[in-house]
């Protein structure tokens, strides 16, 4: 038997009304971390186009910063700070990956229009 017994099972107990509002608040509180987060990401894609190479892209300086920020905000609020970090290194390690492909993807844009552009430079009477 699965350790989420519902009601509906004679031979279990009820559940505490208590923890299906605790749920309920959790997933609305999902949907929120979820809709910051693409907004995040958003914010993030737009940066990317003012990034010219790898270097720019993975900014460890600016990693530890926002690191060491989140950390201090998490505490401010009682969260545990090792939860934020672990959370803002996974998010940056994904975002990161994501710049790198919109980074390759603009180079190879780049490249395909200057090879086009040499062509038809090359095209003449």
């Amino acid at each position: 038997m699965s350790a989420d017994r519902t009601a509906a099972d004679p031979a279990s107990p009820a559940i505490d009304p208590r923890i299906e509002e605790l749920r309920l608040s959790v997933d609305a509180l999902d949907r929120r971390i979820v809709a910051l987060l693409a907004e995040r990401t958003a914010v993030v894609r737009e940066l990317t186009g003012f990034k010219r190479d790898e270097e720019t892209v993975r900014s460890p300086g600016r990693v530890e910063q926002v690191v060491a920020k989140v950390r201090g905000l998490a505490d401010e609020h009682g969260m545990p700070p090792g939860i934020a970090e672990a959370t803002y290194r996974t998010l940056i390690d994904e975002l990161t990956g994501m710049q790198m492909v919109l980074l390759e993807e603009r180079r190879a844009a780049a490249a395909a229009a200057a090879a086009g552009s040499a062509a038809v430079a090359g095209e003449g009477p």
